[in-house]
Order: C-alpha cells, then structure tokens, then sequence
C-alpha cells in the first residue's frame, strides 16, 4: 500500500485495528463491518474539474468519508469543513490541502472509532450469475411470454365485460 499512500499513510495508524484495506479509486478504501468508511486518495496531479465545473479544491487528493446521502445532514451541522465530493452524492471530502487537515481527519476518525451508525455505506458484494435452468416441460420462454400476454388480454375483456354491466345497470 505504500506506492498508493504517502504523505496520508499516517492515518491508518489511527483507524481500528480491525478494519480491513482495499485498494480502490486509485487510493485505499476502509471497510468496517461490511461498510465502506474511508477512502484515502493521494494523487499529485489530482484536477480540480469535474463534468466541466472547477472546485476550490483538489478532487483525488484527501479523505472521502461515504455516508448515504440521507444522513449527511447530521455530519454537515457537526462538521462545517466537510465538502460534498462531486464524483458520487454519498460522498463527504476533506481536501489534503485543508489549512486544518490533521485536526478535521482526527475528528471523524473518533467518529469511525466509535463506530457511528450513521458512517460508512454498504459494501456492495457481486452477486453470482444467474444459471441458466433446464427446459421446462411447456418448451421455450417465448411460450411462456405470449401466455401472459393472453391472460392481459383475457383481463382487458372480462373488465370491458363488468363495465358493459356497471353500465348498464346505471340506466
């Protein structure tokens, strides 16, 4: 990991012993308990655009903090020096280039250590491939499909038939 993180290696010393690594966006991701918590990216020649906008900030260089968007609120109110990371809503930011980086990132690493609920979103696991099941006795799907299709058909006709009678039995 260390030809990914330099200058930010110090703070997987302060992170639960724990929590699991990955690499991922071209930095470091932190799981704990199947959330990912942080992502840590260093890049040098990190932009300052995105999708034609330019941010006050370097983009790829600081910690991403992911907690679903419908529980940023909370951490905006308690933490004013995070930034919304234009890559992806569920995304918090604190910019290496913070004038107080070392103090923000120590702030919500207690927060990871307390493990707050609020923290973190769901690890996503790749779900297996469906197999492909065996013929059924009826033959091919395609028959299948315009059986159903017969029985929307079926459903139009009984209902133009109960209004033909609802009609009716209103003169």
């Amino acid at each position: 990991m260390e030809e990914i993180l330099n200058n930010l290696l110090w703070i997987e010393d302060l992170l639960p012993h724990d929590i699991q690594s990955l690499p991922k966006h071209g930095g470091v991701a932190y799981y704990l308990d199947m959330n990912l918590v942080l992502i840590l990216v260093e890049q040098s020649d990190s932009t300052y655009e995105y999708k034609g906008v330019t941010y006050p900030f370097q983009l790829w260089n600081g910690a991403i903090i992911p907690i679903k968007y419908a529980r940023q609120s909370a951490f905006f109110l308690k933490y004013l020096f995070l930034e919304n990371h234009p890559a992806n809503k569920d995304w918090l930011y604190i910019p290496a280039e913070s004038e107080n980086f070392e103090e923000e990132i120590r702030q919500l690493l207690r927060e990871i250590n307390k493990r707050n609920p609020l923290l973190g979103v769901p690890m996503k696991v790749p779900t297996a491939l469906p197999r492909e099941k065996a013929p059924s006795k009826e033959g091919p799907r395609k028959k299948v499909a315009k059986a159903a299709k017969k029985v929307k058909g079926d459903k139009k006709r009984e209902n133009n038939f109960l209004l033909g009678i609802a009609n009716r039995q209103r003169k």
